[in-house]
C-alpha cells in the first residue's frame, strides 16, 4: 500500500529545539527516528480503525521567520488488517444477524442469548476500542511539546480541577 502525504506545523522555536521535541516525541510514540543535519527519516508506527502497521516518513525543518517549519513526508506505508478483531466482528455480525431475524424464524429463539452476546462482545472488545494515530497526530505531539499550554501553571497556582473545598 503505497502513498504520498504531506504534513505541515509552524512552530515558535528554533530548529535545534525542533529536532530535540522530533526526537522526544519519537520515543514517547515508539518510533524509530534517524536525524539528519535539518531532518531525517521516522519509522512511525500508525493505527487506522482495523489497519495497523508502520509509516517511514521524511522529516524536513527549515527556519521562517522566529520560528520553525516542520514538514513531515509519507514515503512508505505498510499496513495489515488486524484479523483477530475481524473475526470477532464476523462472529458479531452473525450474532446480529440472529437478533435481526428470529421474529421471522422462530426456530432461532433458542440461539437468542448467544447471538445477544456475541453481538455485544464485538461492540465491546473492537468497535468500542477503535483508535487512530497518524501523522499528523505525531506533528501535535511535537508541537505539545515544543510550546506546552500556557495554562498548565494556572491550574497548579490556583489548585487546579481536583481543588477540594474546606
Amino acid at each position: 500500500m503505497e502513498k504520498t502525504n504531506q504534513h505541515r506545523v509552524e512552530l515558535d522555536a528554533s530548529p535545534e529545539a525542533v529536532l530535540e521535541s522530533v526526537a522526544a516525541a519519537a520515543d514517547l510514540w515508539g518510533a524509530t527516528w534517524q536525524p539528519e543535519s535539518l531532518g531525517g527519516t521516522l519509522r512511525l508506527p500508525v493505527v487506522r480503525g482495523l489497519w495497523r502497521g508502520v509509516e517511514r516518513c521524511h522529516v524536513a525543518i527549515s527556519a521562517r521567520g522566529s520560528g520553525t517549519t516542520l514538514e513531515l513526508t509519507v514515503e512508505e506505508s505498510r499496513l495489515q488488517v488486524n484479523r483477530s478483531a475481524v473475526v470477532v466482528l464476523l462472529f458479531g455480525g452473525a450474532g446480529g444477524l440472529i437478533v435481526a431475524l428470529w421474529p421471522f424464524f422462530p426456530g432461532l429463539m433458542p440461539l437468542l442469548p448467544v447471538a445477544v452476546v456475541l453481538a455485544l462482545a464485538a461492540w465491546l472488545l473492537v468497535v468500542a476500542r477503535l483508535r487512530s494515530s497518524n501523522p499528523g497526530d505525531f506533528l501535535k505531539v511535537v508541537a505539545e511539546i515544543d510550546n506546552p499550554p500556557s495554562n498548565a501553571n494556572e491550574d497548579n497556582e490556583q489548585g487546579g480541577v481536583n481543588e477540594q473545598l474546606d
